[in-house]
């Protein structure tokens, strides 16, 4: 705390007492400020994908709670959500180049450049949430390594609620959507709009509301909890619970950053990341239950896929998988076989 002296002398005009106490509690407010800036210049920045409702992030923000806390004072940090301190694409960059601490990103988005992050969006390769666990168990080891490669750590992963099938007419075979107009969004889902003989209509997620509420669209492969915020219901009767896909996030810690902080901080973080993998599965299965039931209740039927359609989509699996395996390589390979023995 700074001293005040008894005796101010001045050259110019005296003071007043008002001005002089002010001039005081700025003195004394000055160093507090000080620190309170010197914390938050440290407290370490992590980019959230999503909005505050979106049960990863409230998964995250609890991560960092229990990080900060078993840490107890070696650690600080801060989450920026809904992808407002980097947009997704530009995060795992940030954290390979030590510009970002932490970061959440959908794996699949970086596919083109990491193929291994595209293997939990092979279509029709897991049945549920116990087949996308083995295929995490199956792979996260060399996502790992390849993302260390790149200098970035792997802290946790989390996937959403499958894909499934919303449409206005019941749909017991891939030629049932023929001539329905399909949203198309990727690949996968072009190639099934060809495949299956449907028009493809392309329609931004941003826009998929008033999509629906304008009947421009008759069938879309989507997550339930998707279903329910855009409000399938007003131009679609069936959601045929395919779980088409188990699309995964992950959050990760830039490895320059990692290598900087205390043994402590790292046995926190690797702790609380622990749990929130195990939690955050958890609410992904809630989020979806939920939301089928929230269909349901809007009078939408919720079906499994008939024998004839779950059939073909198996089949169509195997081919997606073969091709990836080019793509992805050996490593690749060897995860997408370890995930078929084990599941048997």
């Amino acid at each position: 705390m700074p001293i005040i002296p008894k005796d101010v002398t001045t050259k110019g005009p005296p003071v007043s007492d008002g001005i002089q106490r002010r001039q005081v509690l700025l003195a004394l407010a000055v160093p507090a400020l000080g620190a309170v800036e010197a914390r938050a210049a440290s407290a370490l920045k992590c980019s959230g994908a999503y909005g505050e409702s979106v049960f990863h992030t409230q998964n995250l923000r609890t991560f960092v709670t229990q990080a900060v806390d078993l840490a107890h004072g070696a650690l600080q940090i801060e989450v920026t959500a809904n992808s407002q301190l980097k947009p997704m694409t530009a995060v795992l960059p940030a954290l390979s180049s030590g510009e970002l601490a932490f970061g959440e990103v959908v794996m699949s988005a970086y596919g083109s450049q990491y193929p291994l992050l595209s293997l939990d969006s092979l279509p029709f390769i897991v049945r549920g949430y116990e087949d996308a666990a083995v295929l995490w168990d199956s792979s996260r080891q060399l996502i790992g390594e390849e993302m260390l490669h790149h200098g970035i750590r792997v802290l946790y992963a989390v996937p959403w609620p499958g894909q499934g099938l919303f449409c206005r007419s019941p749909v017991n075979q891939l030629g049932d959507l023929k001539g329905q107009r399909l949203r198309v969004y990727n690949d996968t889902t072009r190639r099934l709009a060809e495949l299956s003989g449907a028009v493809a209509a392309t329609i931004e997620a941003a826009d998929l509301p008033r999509a629906i509420d304008a009947g421009q669209v008759d069938a879309m492969l989507t997550s339930s909890p998707t279903g329910v915020d855009s409000q399938a219901w007003k131009s679609m009767k069936y959601f045929i619970d395919l779980r088409a896909w188990i699309p995964k996030n992950m959050v990760c810690v830039s490895d320059k950053v990692w290598q900087g902080l205390s043994a402590d901080a790292q046995q926190a973080l690797l702790g609380a990341a622990k749990e929130a993998e195990t939690r955050g599965w958890q609410m992904s299965r809630v989020a979806d239950e939920m939301a089928k039931k929230q269909l349901a209740e809007q009078k939408m039927q919720v079906l499994p896929p008939s024998a004839e359609l779950r059939r073909t989509l198996d089949n169509l699996g195997e081919h997606f998988g073969r091709e990836w395996s080019h793509k992805a390589g050996v490593g690749g390979t060897q995860a997408l076989l370890a995930f078929y023995s084990r599941r048997q």
